[in-house]
């Protein structure tokens, strides 16, 4: 820092102090965005969605009893503004089949109610069914988790009220596991349904459909 003689005595260039100050200034707003970043998946992109996902997740709760609720699937690396849901195929569906038992059907019904009441914030559904992890020497069972996505689907469109434009279905078949469960556990066995939340209102307004 320079300074300057006034009067016979020295002084502080305020311009250069000036500058310091602002130089220090920004060197901290980088440090704590950094260190923002760095801890966890933390990210701009994560608080933007995070009062919405909130607002959902309290829906779910209140309209859905404990016992047929899904849970949050927090260990996948989406993008920011993903949120899955997962679904016993026990609650879902009648055993062995890909037919939605009448509790199944209830539950998927007060989901689709949260979804309705909650219109204004997501954006795409995409419905994932999952087996069993496929064992050596064994044929994966695509068909099975692609009929039990393609069920839950029409449900939401038919009965849920949730426009056909907005959903798509995939079937993952075994190849994507949970994590942390022996590879036998049956719930393994599971839907899951993914939201994709709007950035912005002009994001809400490129939802595809009439």
């Amino acid at each position: 820092m320079t300074r300057r003689l006034r009067h016979g005595r020295e002084e502080l260039n305020p311009y250069v102090a000036l500058t310091d100050t602002t130089l220090n200034l920004v060197l901290v707003m980088v440090f704590f965005v950094a260190a923002l970043t760095a801890v966890g998946r933390v990210s701009w992109d994560d608080i933007r969605y995070k009062d919405a996902q909130k607002e959902f997740a309290k829906a779910v709760k209140q309209l859905i009893a404990v016992d047929q609720r899904p849970v949050p699937n927090v260990s996948k690396n989406d993008p920011p503004g993903t949120q899955r849901w997962v679904f016993a195929n026990s609650v879902l569906f009648t055993p062995g089949t890909a037919a939605l038992s009448s509790a199944g059907q209830a539950t998927l019904d007060r989901f689709a109610l949260a979804l309705r009441k909650n219109a204004n914030t997501w954006r795409r559904i995409r419905v994932e069914g999952h087996t069993q992890p496929t064992l050596a020497a064994k044929a994966d069972r695509w068909e099975d988790a692609t009929n039990r996505a393609a069920a839950v689907a029409r449900f939401l469109v038919n009965s849920g009220g949730i426009p056909p434009y907005f959903i798509a279905t995939a079937g993952r078949g075994g190849q994507d596991p949970l994590k942390n469960l022996a590879l036998n556990n049956p719930a393994h066995a599971r839907i899951e349904i993914v939201l994709e939340y709007a950035k912005s209102a002009a994001d809400l307004k490129s939802k595809v459909g009439p």
